[in-house]
């Protein structure tokens, strides 16, 4: 494995912004990695994401120059990386041959993360068919858990740490549906993958069902870092919080009741990170919350 930032990052470098329930603020800003750690140091962040289905940063385009190169200037800007994996993956796909070349794939995701000391985000995928019966969703969830045994293997191996990422829930009028998107789900993966990590995406919950505050409440302890954003609630918009139906004031109850700590990634399309946690600071003083000692 390389070098990791997470050992040569100076903690003095900069003014980061900070949230009482936060480990650490990321940024998600849909650019390419050299361009987005400098955007996430601008913005007074710790961390921020590389987005590995950009396809400036698909795996085939890490050289080991690169990489050093973009290892230094974290460092010199204090700031961490989160690889986010690239969600067009089809993990749970029902074709053996096509899994065993998405595991090699996923392999070099995982190296990447390891060269570069970082967690990786990982997602279900998808199931194609212009009529999902829940049988057959079920049987993509098995699929999913099933590569995520193998997976969760590797990335141990070279110690990667894996964030499953919850995806938008879309039960109709759609030629697929995304794969873990429901509570049922986290009790399936929990059952197979007890020790596994989760990033608790708080717009995609939102997404065509009741607002699933109880898997907080049960998965908490395994729940690494949040995923702010809003949306009406019909579709993942990335919207600036406050803009749609996220039931944000009920949730940021739940961190203070459960006394959640957490990296806290924003990926709000438009809005200032500043503007997030500016937002999540007042509701979470209106509530009455205490900042931890």
């Amino acid at each position: 494995m390389g070098i990791r930032t997470t050992d040569l990052v100076d903690p003095e470098i900069g003014m980061h912004l900070s949230l009482p329930f936060s480990t650490g603020l990321a940024s998600q800003e849909y650019l390419v990695a050299e361009e987005g750690v400098i955007r996430a140091h601008e913005e007074g962040c710790s961390h921020w994401y590389i987005d590995l289905s950009l396809p400036s940063d698909h795996t085939h385009q890490w050289t080991a120059v690169r990489t050093r190169a973009l290892i230094s200037m974290a460092k010199n800007l204090g700031v961490r990386p989160i690889v986010h994996g690239n969600f067009r993956a089809p993990l749970a796909t029902e074709i053996p041959e096509i899994r065993s070349g998405v595991l090699d794939y996923m392999g070099r995701e995982i190296d990447l993360a390891g060269d570069l000391g970082a967690p990786l985000i990982v997602h279900g995928g998808s199931l194609v068919d212009p009529r999902p019966t829940e049988s057959a969703r079920w049987s993509a969830l098995q699929r999913f858990i099933d590569f995520m045994e193998q997976l969760c293997q590797t990335a141990e191996s070279v110690g990667v740490e894996i964030w499953v990422e919850n995806l938008s829930h879309y039960p109709r009028y759609r030629p697929f549906t995304y794969v873990f998107t429901r509570y049922a789900d986290y009790v399936a993966l929990r059952e197979r993958l007890p020790e596994i990590g989760l990033i608790f995406d708080v717009g995609h919950a939102n997404v065509n069902q009741k607002y699933p505050l109880q898997i907080f409440r049960d998965f908490g302890r395994s729940i690494k870092a949040v995923s702010v954003s809003d949306n009406d609630g019909r579709s993942d918009a990335h919207l600036g919080l406050g803009r749609g139906s996220v039931p944000v004031g009920e949730f940021v109850a739940l961190l203070g009741e459960t006394e959640w700590t957490g990296v806290v990634a924003f990926e709000t399309r438009g809005t200032p990170v500043e503007d997030g946690v500016r937002d999540l600071r007042h509701i979470w003083d209106q509530l009455g919350l205490a900042d931890p000692a």
